[in-house]
């Protein structure tokens, strides 16, 4: 179990970017080709800080996605 949690972690590592968390359709304008892969790469890295708190990794807080008025 304690190899799992460690391989766990070590995913979290890699694949959780605050930054990435709050891409918009917005960051893709002009390039809308882009726009589903940002969505996929965005959400899939709120699971895994999802995953980092369920196993009380201290992570820094996603950023919160900027919409133009």
């Amino acid at each position: 179990m304690y190899e799992i949690i460690e391989e766990l972690k070590k995913k979290v590592k890699e694949n959780y970017s605050p930054h990435t968390c709050g891409w918009t359709s917005q960051r893709s304008e002009g390039n809308y080709d882009d726009c589903f892969n940002d969505g996929c790469e965005s959400g899939a890295s709120y699971a895994w800080y999802e995953v980092g708190c369920i196993l009380g990794m201290k992570l820094e807080k996603p950023e919160e996605p900027e919409y133009e008025d």
